[in-house]
């Protein structure tokens, strides 16, 4: 803090209000760039949210097998959340169908 009040000028106690300002607008700044950075997730994710990754048609869900996938209204492609796939390949299995045939090991 000295160097702060020989070289500019202040006296001790407008140094120190110096230094605790410099602190607020810090403190301020972080979380400023915080709530900048969730809102840009939340943006990107509404962007991508339920949006085909081959064409960025919209996705619908739709029930098969009693498993909820993803299809695309615009390229009909078939999307699997996570587990999705292993539990249509299970049930699939036990049935002998053609999935279980398909993606069998």
């Amino acid at each position: 803090m000295s160097n702060l009040t020989e070289s500019s000028g202040y006296s001790h106690e407008d140094a120190r209000f110096h230094e605790l300002d410099a602190k607020a607008l810090a403190s301020m700044r972080t979380q400023l760039d915080a709530k900048r950075a969730a809102a840009a997730a939340v943006a990107a994710k509404v962007a991508h949210w339920l949006r085909c990754p081959k064409c960025g048609g919209e996705m619908q869900e739709q029930s098969f097998e009693n498993v909820s996938i993803d299809q695309c209204t615009s390229c009909k492609g078939v999307y699997f959340d996570s587990g999705e796939l292993e539990l249509l390949l299970s049930h699939s299995k036990a049935r002998a169908g053609l999935m279980g045939r398909l993606f069998s090991r």
